[in-house]
């Protein structure tokens, strides 16, 4: 019974570890973040002359000025976004392998319980 449930929970665990990695690797190698916030940076003068062509923030002339233009507020969304994406895949990650460690541990009892049975 210990080896069929360990092996079962091997298998799930090394299922829910390799999701869990997937999605972080995935997270770590992107440029969603990174991207916007180069544009973000690349924007700010474009604000800023819009700014001082328009006076007030508030103006229809500075809407029009910066419409289309990445903001601060869009950068720091999608890092939070990512931060948060990558959290959901290392939660899973080490979930699984506890899981998958646990597994490891009922397989190894199962064969010793089958050991002390055959040699009795």
């Amino acid at each position: 019974m210990k080896l069929v449930a360990g092996i079962i929970l091997i298998l799930f665990g090394g299922l829910v570890l390799l999701i869990g990695a997937v999605v972080c690797v995935t997270t770590l190698t992107s440029d969603y973040a990174s991207s916007e916030c180069e544009k973000a940076a690349n924007d700010r003068k474009a604000f800023d002359e819009a700014k001082a062509t328009c006076g007030s923030t508030t103006s229809e002339c500075y809407k029009q000025a910066t419409m289309g233009l990445t903001t601060q507020e869009d950068c720091e969304s999608k890092e939070a976004f990512m931060r948060k994406q990558l959290i959901m895949g290392i939660v899973p990650a080490v979930l699984g392998a506890l899981i998958a460690f646990v597994g490891i541990i009922l397989v190894i009892f199962g064969f010793l319980g089958r050991r002390k049975k055959a040699v009795a």
